[in-house]
């Protein structure tokens, strides 16, 4: 029936049938789909959340995204790093009301070294033991990677180390190369992206995926950032056992 052709076609993802199943595919069968995907691989009566805080350490950055009213440039009179009694007052709110991680990201500092970030978690973690840590997108990380001239794996290995726990997926938007080279051409490529993922998988940490519509992309470069999502993902789960754990859509 339907939803078998659906499940074959969601499985393969072969690019032209999902093009055609995210053009006309009816929602009552995609929805019945996706239940039977997720049925497939977890327990069907159960469904879990948390409550957690996004968190923006600062809003300085270098990248200049066409879509992005949230950055300022160095030396801005409005520009801000929090201090750690503004981290205080929002993590102290969020523990008020139950929540158990922070999301913690911010803008392609220039200035900040290895050794700002690394401090930053060991007193989070040593101050707030019971928090989850998933801090620094793939973007932020390629940025820290040219502030201290050292690879990925370094830089995420020490972070760890230093307390981290996982990757959060900003800073993704869209992966293919047509539609970030027209919004965002100094940021972090999608290849680059998936690549620092991929060793924050290997060196055990958690992550995120997620993409962002409203880019005045086509369905085929949002099936393209699918694709190069779930590729990453496969070869991710095949050398380490670990991958994205949730993926988020965002308008």
């Amino acid at each position: 029936g339907i939803r078998d052709d659906l499940v074959t076609g969601v499985q393969t993802c072969a690019l032209p049938i999902c093009i055609l199943l995210y053009e006309k595919a009816p929602l009552s069968a995609l929805a019945e789909t996706a239940h039977t995907l997720r049925t497939n691989r977890v327990h069907p009566g159960r469904v879990t959340y948390l409550v957690d805080r996004n968190i923006n350490y600062t809003n300085v950055c270098v990248t200049s995204c066409k879509f992005c009213a949230f950055y300022r440039p160095p030396g801005h009179p409005e520009s801000y790093i929090l201090t750690r009694d503004d981290l205080s007052q929002k993590i102290e709110e969020l523990l008020e009301i139950g929540g158990t991680r922070i999301l913690m990201q911010g803008g392609h500092h220039p200035d900040l070294k290895l050794s700002w970030y690394t401090d930053l978690l060991e007193w989070l973690k040593s101050t707030y033991p019971s928090l989850t840590l998933d801090c620094f997108s793939p973007s932020e990380i390629d940025n820290l990677c040219e502030v201290e001239g050292k690879d990925a794996h370094f830089i995420l290995s020490a972070l760890h180390e230093a307390g981290l726990e996982g990757l959060p997926g900003g800073g993704g938007e869209n992966l293919d190369p047509e539609v970030r080279d027209r919004v965002s051409p100094k940021k972090t490529s999608g290849k680059r992206w998936l690549e620092i993922m991929g060793i924050a998988h290997e060196v055990g940490l958690h992550t995120t995926a997620s993409m962002v519509i409203g880019f005045g992309e086509t369905p085929r470069n949002r099936i393209r950032h699918l694709s190069m999502l779930r590729e990453q993902q496969r070869k991710s789960l095949k050398a380490f056992g670990n991958g994205f754990l949730a993926f988020i859509d965002r308008k």
